[in-house]
């Protein structure tokens, strides 16, 4: 009790000043001309339309200047098979070291994913000519997709940004010495994997180039420039009080000025209001999709903190009332004076 107290405290008493912000997360490995019509402020652009799609990318960019767009990679996983559109990870899974990956103590790949195999990102992965995985897939990914040949690319982001691993197989091999990892010394030494990984994105691109990370855990918020909760709320981070919702505002607020609340397009309201609780949440729904122009409400300055009656949580802006109720799962844009 006293844990979920001090996380509501933590929400009523956060200073906050922001405005809604929209972002698309486009895992698509191509894109349709035309697909993105309205101005956001955060696009996540699967890696292969840098191949697949350059002139449209650079349409978006003189469209909208202000548009941030972050290159997104799954480090963590590779496809089992050639897959249509994605000629550069196909390419990539033809070079890779198949001793990069992740193995059972009986030598069985890991899989994570349906058609997917899973590499080894533990700092125990063994080196092939001076390199494990994670320094042999950020070399790749600096010199092959960050380098940035076109001008377009405001940062990176991270799928898969797990500190933990143990969960997804209790057989794991790391170090692939033939025996199960102990979880424990199994999830220190993938999280220094992780951190070794995202260490080398920064060190290469410097401080001004934005790096989001895909779970909302606080592991890499010494690294990171903010979090996605993919298909908020989740309850694996803390306290489940209210399928985690309390737990995740929690981290939110701590998290960088690039974290992304991403729902289903059922819980879009709910989610668009929860984002507007906090000032560094950028909103997204689905996969390959915008947020619809109904909820592209004008909301205003905020007129203070956001504040908690009778079980619902409300924030006042210029234009419109925030109020979201954690436990239902819903959310509510209501509108108090005429808009502009």
């Amino acid at each position: 009790m006293k844990k979920i107290f001090f996380i509501f405290l933590m929400l009523c008493t956060l200073p906050m000043n922001g405005q809604s912000k929209t972002a698309v997360y486009w895992t698509a490995p191509t894109l349709v001309e035309g697909a993105l019509r309205a101005k956001d402020n955060l696009l996540i652009l699967d890696l292969e339309n840098l191949k697949n799609n350059p002139e449209i990318i650079k349409k978006l960019k003189i469209d909208n200047p202000d548009l941030k767009i972050l290159i997104y990679s799954n480090p963590m996983e590779i496809w089992s098979k050639e897959t249509n559109d994605r000629p550069l990870m196909n390419k990539f899974r033809l070079v890779v070291p198949k001793e990069f990956l992740l193995k059972t103590s009986q030598g069985k790949n890991v899989v994570f994913w349906p058609n997917m195999l899973m590499m080894n990102m533990s700092a125990d992965c063994p080196k092939i000519k001076g390199k494990n995985y994670v320094q042999y897939y950020a070399d790749w990914l600096l010199n092959n997709i960050l380098n940035d040949s076109l001008n377009l690319i405001d940062g990176y982001f991270q799928d898969n940004s797990t500190a933990t691993i143990d969960w997804v197989n209790p057989m794991i091999d790391g170090n692939n010495d033939k025996k199960p990892d102990q979880p424990l010394s199994l999830n220190n030494r993938w999280r220094t994997g992780m951190v070794d990984f995202i260490k080398l994105i920064r060190q290469a691109k410097g401080n001004d180039f934005i790096i989001i990370t895909n779970k909302g855990e606080k592991s890499f918020f010494f690294l990171n420039n903010g979090v996605m909760f993919e298909r908020f709320p989740n309850d694996y981070l803390g306290s489940k009080l209210a399928k985690g919702w309390y737990q995740c505002l929690l981290n939110a607020s701590q998290a960088g000025p690039y974290t992304v609340f991403q729902v289903d397009y059922n819980h879009l309201e709910f989610g668009v209001a929860s984002s507007l609780l906090l000032d560094n949440v950028f909103i997204a729904v689905g996969q390959n999709m915008q947020i619809p122009e109904k909820f592209r409400i004008p909301t205003g300055k905020p007129l203070g903190q956001a504040y908690q009656k009778n079980g619902l949580h409300y924030r006042d802006y210029e234009f419109i009332t925030v109020e979201v109720n954690p436990v239902t799962q819903n959310g509510r844009l209501v509108k108090r004076v005429k808009t502009p």
